[in-house]
């Protein structure tokens, strides 16, 4: 409906029947042909609203603008409403106030701690780096300005952990140790 975009519902079960059809709760902006890189890990979190991750679909000016949904972490009350709390819930100059945190390239999973109520955010790198992030409300994790450990500076948060796509030399040095790989999941 209206062309490719993310879409969160609510189905009611009885049983294993659906009854009374799709409720839908948030339609994201429409996208073109990218097809990648829409992340779209849900969690709900301790504080019972649901945190949705949605990647930059290949367009590397997003995850920095607060007034597109790609490449950003959205929190919402489960009928799709936005938290009082969010950082931007007012919304003012165009930002959007679902946005709970940002600058990421692909946030493919993410993760409550059961004990804590912390998220962790996988994001799935480009050419070098692979980042699990610590969630934190209005962060900003630097994409495409900074991946994994590079160019964290002023106003970055910088992974809690980052591994690269090539052994370091000599093997286990740098961040990420003798840890190998690419599109964390």
């Amino acid at each position: 409906q209206g062309g490719l975009h993310e879409r969160i519902s609510r189905f009611r079960l009885e049983g294993d029947e659906v009854v009374g059809g799709e409720t839908v709760l948030v339609d994201f902006a429409v996208y073109q042909d990218a097809i990648y890189h829409t992340g779209g890990a849900m969690r709900f979190g301790h504080d019972d609203t649901l945190y949705v991750g949605v990647g930059d679909h290949l367009q590397q000016e997003t995850p920095q603008d607060l007034g597109s949904a790609f490449g950003k972490i959205h929190r919402f009350l489960p009928d799709g409403g936005i938290p009082a709390d969010n950082p931007f819930a007012g919304g003012g100059g165009g930002r959007l106030p679902s946005i709970w945190a940002y600058g990421l390239r692909n946030p493919y999973s993410l993760e409550i701690d059961a004990a804590t109520g912390e998220l962790y955010i996988n994001d799935v790198g480009e050419s070098t780096w692979e980042e699990i992030n610590l969630g934190a409300p209005g962060a900003n994790y630097g994409w495409p300005q900074s991946e994994g450990p590079d160019n964290v500076g002023t106003g970055i948060t910088g992974p809690l952990f980052a591994y690269k796509h090539s052994a370091a030399t000599p093997p286990g040095s740098g961040p990420g140790g003798f840890f190998t790989g690419f599109a964390i999941a």
